[in-house]
């Protein structure tokens, strides 16, 4: 089962402001009526019941939000663009990977409600936004900025109600085929179960999903056998059917190791409730059943002897469990601070000035926006465009850096002399 996925994701652009005049035969010399572009999409991870592995996020690994449309004239604003769905089964919990090599959790998607995973960008100003009792003709317009971008990893944690543990070959598969409809692998050797197994559980009016978890061996908390692949998803089940082998080796010695395991790779997966299930009684004989529940007396834990092979045992044992899924709480607890809260980026970041091999370095995402639409050819989009740049720092901040007439200034990809 593919349970853990990586993807990236974008955000899409927001769309470009418009540079637009009203144009009518009574106003031949109308004002502004530039739009600005719309938002971009943003990207969204949804659970989806259907799923029950990461396999499609082998096939499609990038997830972009569509662009904001650009402005248009009478002041329209571009549209917004359209969100992209990142479908993940219930359970995944979604981490951003750092560059620095951790991972922040980000979203647990538990329900079908939308988590944002990316935000768009904000569409840029058209001109009807520039213009002021001063600049009555403003022929500026702005970019739409870029959508967040980031790398994910996709953990799925199963959402089971009861999960089946226990060492290799002590007959969880067997027994999960027999108590539900599902058909797992079964063989005479060790691991035959590589990935997690899921059967649905009925009786009467009630039901419960059961999970078999492949074996864990001794050292399984460092990663030893299947190790970490597989102990998450113990993590989700609200109770535990602890299945021990009653014919081989000593009960409670399998009990305590398993038990062991669990412990050291989280405490709370040994808060967890159990029924312990000793498997096999079919092939016991009267004086290893005898053996075994004198050991599992002295070990004080109720416990039930069942045969998955004949169903010998698991009536009760199902009976019991029902009873028990009614009293235990069904939610289960994300485990982020809840969804990222994604705010908008500042309208306004200070400019950024150094000098490098001699010309002026100016890093201002406000002057970058304004002069990927302006026309330098025109000496009034220049003059706009230098008290613009008054007005948001940059003038000020290149004065600071020591700035003096004739000197290059470069901003983004295009260079200006300082006059």
């Amino acid at each position: 089962m593919i349970d853990i996925a990586k993807i990236r994701i974008i955000g899409g652009g927001g769309g470009n402001g418009c540079v637009s005049f009203r144009r009518t035969r009574a106003l031949p010399k109308g004002g502004p009526e530039g739009g600005d572009g719309g938002d971009g999409g943003g990207v969204y991870a949804v659970g989806d019941g259907s799923l029950n592995t990461l396999l499609h996020l082998r096939y499609q690994q990038l997830f972009r939000g569509g662009r904001g449309g650009h402005g248009g004239g009478k002041g329209k604003t571009g549209a917004r663009g359209k969100d992209a769905i990142v479908p993940v089964p219930l359970g995944t919990l979604v981490w951003r990977l750092e560059p620095n090599g951790e991972k922040t959790p980000i979203a647990d998607v538990l329900d079908e409600t939308p988590l944002p995973l990316a935000r768009g960008g904000r569409g840029g100003r058209g001109n009807l936004r520039f213009a002021n009792a001063v600049n009555q003709v403003p022929l500026l317009a702005e970019t739409g900025d870029g959508g967040e971008e980031a790398e994910l990893l996709c953990e799925l944690k199963l959402l089971a109600d009861v999960g089946i543990i226990g060492k290799p070959n002590a007959g969880k598969s067997t027994m999960i085929s027999t108590c539900s409809a599902a058909k797992p692998r079964v063989a005479s050797y060790p691991f035959t179960t590589l990935s997690p197994v899921l059967g649905m559980v009925a009786q009467r009016h009630d039901e419960f999903l059961l999970v078999e978890i492949p074996g864990l061996i001794e050292g399984a908390h460092k990663g030893v056998g299947l190790g970490h692949d597989f102990l998450r998803h113990v993590a989700r089940t609200r109770l535990l059917w602890h299945l021990v082998d009653g014919v081989t080796g000593d009960v409670a010695e399998q009990w305590n190791m398993i038990n062991q395991e669990l412990g050291m790779f989280s405490y709370e997966l040994l808060e967890k409730p159990q029924l312990l299930v000793v498997n096999k009684v079919d092939a016991m004989t009267k004086d290893r059943r005898r053996e075994v529940e004198e050991a599992l007396a002295d070990l004080g834990v109720p416990f039930y002897l069942v045969s998955g092979m004949t169903g010998e045992g698991v009536e009760p044992l199902i009976k019991q469990t029902m009873s028990l899924m009614k009293e235990m709480p069904k939610p289960v607890t994300a485990e982020t601070n809840g969804p990222v809260v994604h705010r908008p980026k500042p309208k306004y970041t200070r400019p950024e000035v150094w000098l490098e091999n001699g010309i002026y370095m100016v890093d201002s995402p406000q002057a970058m926006r304004l002069l990927a639409m302006a026309n330098m050819r025109d000496k009034r989009v220049v003059l706009q465009l230098w008290r613009e740049f008054k007005r948001i720092g940059v003038a000020s901040a290149l004065e600071r850096a020591g700035v003096q007439v004739g000197d290059t200034v470069r901003v983004g990809k295009i260079e200006l002399e300082w006059a």
